[in-house]
This record gives C-alpha cells, sequence and structure tokens, in this order.
C-alpha cells in the first residue's frame, strides 16, 4: 500500500532536515578539499634497482601505483558528485522551505477571506 505523497511530506522532519542541510553540505566540502589535498600531495614512486627478482618486484610496484591512482581518481569523482548532491540538498530543502512559508501565507490569508464572506453572509442575512 503506498501512501501519498502530502503523508511523506508531512512525516519528513523538516526542522532537523534544515537543521543538518548546512552540516552535511560543510562536510561535503571538506571531504573533497581532503581528497584534493591528498591526491595533490602523493608523489610517485620509487625506482628499484637492476636484477631478476627486482625487475618482477618493480613491474608489481608500478601496477600498484597506477592502480592507487585509478582508485584516488574515483575517490576525488565521488567526493565531487556527494558535494554536488549536498549543494543540490540544501537547494531543495531551501525551496522548499519558502515554499512551506508561502503556504502559510495563503492559508492565513484564505482563512482572511473565509472569515470576510462569513461576516458578509451574516450581515446580508441580518437586514
Amino acid at each position: 500500500m503506498a501512501i501519498g505523497w502530502m503523508t511523506a511530506l508531512k512525516i519528513i522532519p523538516w526542522g532537523n532536515v534544515l537543521e543538518s542541510a548546512p552540516h552535511i553540505v560543510k562536510a561535503a566540502k571538506h571531504l573533497f578539499s581532503t581528497i584534493k589535498t591528498d591526491s595533490d600531495s602523493f608523489g610517485a614512486g620509487s625506482s628499484a634497482p637492476g636484477g631478476d627478482d627486482f625487475v618482477n618486484l618493480n613491474r608489481r610496484i608500478r601496477v600498484m601505483e597506477a592502480r592507487i591512482a585509478e582508485l584516488r581518481e574515483e575517490q576525488k569523482s565521488s567526493a565531487e558528485l556527494i558535494k554536488s548532491l549536498a549543494e543540490q540538498n540544501a537547494f531543495v530543502v531551501e525551496a522548499i522551505e519558502v515554499f512551506r512559508a508561502r503556504l502559510k501565507i495563503l492559508v492565513i490569508i484564505c482563512i482572511m477571506l473565509f472569515g470576510v464572506l462569513a461576516g458578509l453572509v451574516l450581515w446580508l442575512a441580518t437586514k
């Protein structure tokens, strides 16, 4: 049984979401800057002296360094994605908060108009 989207919106603790959004954005930016700093400070590996055992070892080291570089790139792109998603989340939360404020104003205006209309009906009924 699916719940309605209005029910889902009512269930979400918007106060907590609004409270947490800036922290999420800040954490994502910190993660992104940390990843960027770590990948920039990563230096190239050193070469081993020649020899049969060392050639094999040197090849394995180069393969591992290449794999580490790939993983760093994946981690960097993941951090960029997380940062982007956190910023989009903050934008959505802000838009929803504006929507909620406008909805409150609209409800107040509707209640006032209903009161005026009820007053007019009573006034016309008494004449």
